[in-house]
């Protein structure tokens, strides 16, 4: 079994994809290395560092929204 199913509509609508359960453990895996990498990433940041990166990608976020 793969890491994601193509399922069709039961109604005749538009076929859509899922994760199978293969594809969300390795989701969840890649999710959890994220937080280790940013952990990592952040751990020797002092609070006004830490607060001024959060200022700036949620400037980013919002940016990234609006195109």
């Amino acid at each position: 079994m793969g890491l994601a199913g193509i399922h069709a509509d039961p109604e005749g609508g538009l076929s859509f994809v899922s994760l199978t359960p293969r594809g969300k453990a390795a989701l969840a895996d890649l999710e959890a290395g994220t937080i280790r990498d940013l952990a990592r990433l952040t751990d020797k940041l002092g609070d006004e560092e830490a607060l001024a990166l959060s200022d700036a990608l949620k400037r980013v976020t919002r940016l990234l929204e609006k195109s």
